[in-house]
């Protein structure tokens, strides 16, 4: 096989005391107090010897694209990189502070927070370079052996991410260098009683990969779990942060139990694909979103606050159209090719099955589909859920889930998707994926 090398490294980002805490429902007020467990940015990198591919994954609850395009330019000019072959990949943490506002009101941006970040990234690039070394890759799967998350949009289908993906990158010597995991469940473990930074599950798993001494440094990819949620198994939200180890422990223990079903895969040569594509929406009509946002109000219930949040939107939606707001979306597909390792990123939080899809039908080895990733787009539901809520009046209690996935896009002043966006985006990821491999 080809000679490679690989880099890694990581710098915590320090989160400003009184930033808000992006998550949990609009305008939660959630002031930062302090540090539950560092937030981190970490980096990879693959070399060979011709091009290097990047992936930079940080604790936050989801990318800015704007930021990553600017600062994807300057780390390819300042770091000697080809732009399309950097990726920047939240792991959508609920307890952490924000890089961009998420939906209004969930969670503003903290410019400061945003520096740290900045030079976080800068920091955890610049180890991952100096880190390089040549390294076998070995990939497998984990399966899950106990219920840990849980289908959020409906219980008619109780289907979630069966198994964890992983990489691991091991020296000559036998030492894991990085274990990548890649897995598809909401970090939601806290509630909006939490006040301190924090990771999530996905920074407990990170904790225990390293204390159990599975890898000097673990490195998770967030999957399209746009569906999926953690198990709440303590119905006091006081206690919800006991969710935390219980889940940490069980989805490490399958890791490990895993790591030995593992084959030898080639990380060369290094491609890359990045491209904007505009993501097919709905006509915004400012009459009909007015007459739309008075009729919810006549249906539902005026204390009901997601209902209150909708109309809102909705009425600034028509204003924006109003004043000839342009509301195309257009967002950042990405595909980086290492040999037998293709990482397709897709930019909103896409439901399982575009990760499923994208797997099944993918040429490469060992695919692996991430989400929240250079960008953010709201949810990407399947063409299902749009069937089963064809109008904004088909949930009985609006703002609960279903409704939220498919019909919350105002959350961003953004219009409703069109059911065709999964076979777009799929398509898309997938015609990239293949070029990338020419």
């Amino acid at each position: 096989m080809q000679e490679i090398l690989v880099g890694a490294g990581e710098c915590a980002v320090e989160v400003p005391l009184f930033a808000e805490l992006g998550g949990y429902g609009p305008f939660k007020g959630r002031r930062n107090i302090g540090v539950r467990d560092n937030l981190y940015c970490r980096a990879l990198t693959v070399n060979d010897g011709v091009r290097r591919n990047v992936v930079i994954v940080t604790d936050v609850i989801c990318m800015d694209q704007k930021l990553c395009r600017m600062l994807r330019m300057e780390l390819a000019e300042d770091f000697v990189l080809y732009p399309e072959s950097i990726m920047f990949i939240a792991t959508h943490t609920h307890s952490g502070a924000c890089l961009s506002s998420c939906d209004v009101g969930y969670g503003e941006a903290n410019e400061e927070f945003r520096q740290n970040w900045r030079v976080a990234v800068r920091k955890a690039l610049a180890a991952a370079l100096a880190s390089e070394e040549p390294v076998k890759a070995l990939a497998g799967t984990a399966p899950i052996r106990k219920e840990i998350g849980k289908r959020r949009t409906t219980d008619d289908d109780k289907h979630t991410d069966p198994a964890i993906r992983f990489i691991k990158f091991v020296r000559a010597d036998g030492s894991v260098k990085l274990l990548l995991h890649n897995y598809a469940m909401h970090g939601v473990t806290f509630g909006p009683a939490q006040k301190k930074a924090s990771a999530d599950w996905m920074g407990d798993a990170n904790i225990k990969i390293r204390k159990r001494g599975l890898a000097e440094m673990p490195l998770f990819l967030y999957g399209t779990a746009g569906d999926i949620n953690v198990i709440w198994t303590h119905p006091n939200p006081a206690e919800r942060h006991l969710n935390l180890d219980w889940i940490g422990t069980s989805y490490v223990d399958d890791l490990e139990a895993g790591l030995n079903n593992c084959h030898e895969i080639n990380l060369g040569p290094c491609k890359a694909a990045l491209q904007a594509v505009e993501f097919p929406t709905e006509p915004v009509d400012a009459k009909e979103y007015r007459d739309t946002a008075a009729k919810l109000m006549e249906a539902g219930n005026p204390d009901n606050r997601l209902l209150v949040y909708t109309c809102d939107r909705l009425e600034e939606m028509a204003t924006l159209a109003d004043n000839g707001f342009d509301f195309r979306v257009i967002r950042d597909l990405q595909v980086l090719t290492m040999g037998d390792l293709q990482i397709y990123a897709l930019p909103g939080e896409a439901f399982l099955a575009f990760g499923e899809e994208l797997r099944a039908k993918s040429d490469a080895a060992f695919p692996i589909a991430v989400s929240v990733a250079n960008g953010d787009a709201g949810y990407l539901p399947t063409r299902k859920m749009f069937e089963q809520y064809p109008t904004i009046f088909s949930g009985q209690n609006f703002g609960a889930f279903g409704f939220y996935e498919v019909w919350f896009g105002q959350g961003k002043l953004r219009p409703k998707f069109k059911p065709e966006i999964e076979e777009l985006i799929i398509k898309k990821l997938l015609e990239m994926g293949k070029k990338t491999q020419g």
